[in-house]
């Protein structure tokens, strides 16, 4: 397999030391046993190659494999200067840049004749992800969305709990969820001001509830706050509050209620907060995703709670490090799922009705569409649409 990865940030190869990089790592820790003969990591700026270098053997240090990994940097042309020969010889393509150019890349993998996995999310607009939808099925292509808290044990087992019908009907959920300002501030200044913390961040959550309970979201309000960010020069929203209606399939109400934002303090001990309750009526289900019980005080960093199983390097069987956690879980799947498809193992619908995928993807980006609407019209209920794919 033949891999294009389309970004060279701080999810891609840890740049910053803020975490571990997830792309790379798990594209290294899936070539153990998957046959990943290239990766071609593109970006616009040539100084990335270095950041790309360092952490190829970083990687190879710690996980002691070998994969061929060679850097592109693509310039003011974008992805049209790879040309249509080089970019049709990839089988599959990684699409990590900021928010609002996921449409465009995208659209362009997909012309090249490739499965394509986007992180969230998909596009910032209903009408681009329908576009995108329709593209790849014209194309007889695989596409899904890095959705990777579908793979956290705690959601699965959310999963589970409300299959089972152990809270009894449900009835509404709040979210909290922040990170710390280093974010906008530090790592996506540049771009900072194209996205806000709902589209950027609090879309895992959107995806997550639609993920568990397939109701259908009917219309949305949102409010925010701006100050702090907007004094730091850069004009974008310190928080975000949402109220999604969603229809069940009797036609009663479900409420989602979202508090977002991206200014916690840069001595937090986790780099996000994560609170998810979902009330029921016959039970509710607390679930708190930072306080994972794994608590590290040290001299020189203070108190960390730490996530090890979000994405982390950790000993296996053998003593050797590998590269582990529900981050890596979604991008494998995405690779095996590649793999499977090419030979026969799994269909497209398969995928499409089991997976991230594109398609399922469609109901976050038009709650999403519809949550920008209603941050620029002051508060105002906005009717959600649906694609029609």
């Amino acid at each position: 397999m033949r891999i294009l990865v389309v970004g060279a940030g701080m999810y891609v190869t840890g740049r910053g030391g803020h975490g571990p990089g997830v792309l790379l790592a798990a594209i290294f820790e899936a070539a153990r046993d998957m046959e990943i003969s290239q990766v071609t990591v593109a970006a616009i700026r040539e100084d990335n190659e270095g950041t790309v270098i360092e952490a190829v053997s970083r990687l190879r240090e710690q996980l002691k494999t070998g994969v061929n990994v060679d850097y592109i940097a693509l310039g003011d042309k974008g992805m049209t200067g790879m040309g249509a020969g080089v970019l049709a010889s990839f089988d599959a393509g990684i699409v990590c840049v900021p928010d609002h150019l996921h449409f465009e890349i995208s659209k362009q993998l997909l012309a090249a004749h490739m499965h394509v996995l986007v992180v969230k999310p998909l596009t910032p607009t209903l009408d681009e992800a329908g576009e995108l939808v329709q593209l790849a099925a014209a194309g007889n292509l695989y596409g899904a969305v890095e959705f990777h808290k579908r793979y956290d044990q705690s959601n699965q087992y959310a999963q589970k709990a409300l299959a089972e019908n152990m809270i009894g009907d449900p009835l509404y959920a709040v979210v909290h969820y922040s990170q710390k300002k280093l974010i906008p501030i530090d790592m996506f200044r540049s771009w900072a001001t194209r996205t806000n913390i709902a589209q950027y961040l609090g879309v895992h959550y959107i995806d997550l509830i639609w993920h568990l309970t397939h109701f259908r979201p009917q219309r949305v309000v949102a409010v925010g706050v701006k100050s702090f960010l907007t004094k730091e020069g850069i004009d974008t929203w310190d928080s975000v509050h949402a109220t999604v209606e969603w229809e069940k399939p009797h036609g009663d109400t479900f409420v989602s209620q979202f508090n977002l934002n991206w200014i916690e303090a840069n001595k937090s001990s986790a780099m996000s907060d994560q609170l998810l309750l979902i009330v029921g009526s016959e039970g509710r289900l607390d679930l708190d995703q930072r306080n994972r019980g794994v608590t590290l005080t040290t001299e020189q960093n203070g108190v960390s709670d730490v996530n090890p199983y979000f994405a982390e390097f950790l000993p296996g069987a053998d003593g050797e490090q590998r590269f582990t956690g529900y981050g890596f879980e979604s991008v494998r799947q995405f690779l095996q799922d590649v793999a499977d498809l090419e030979v026969g193992r799994v269909t497209l619908d398969h995928l499409n009705g089991h997976r991230p995928s594109f398609q399922d993807a469609l109901p976050s980006c038009a709650v999403i569409d519809a949550l920008n609407r209603s941050l620029l019209s002051s508060g105002e209920w906005q009717e959600i649409k649906h694609a029609h794919v």
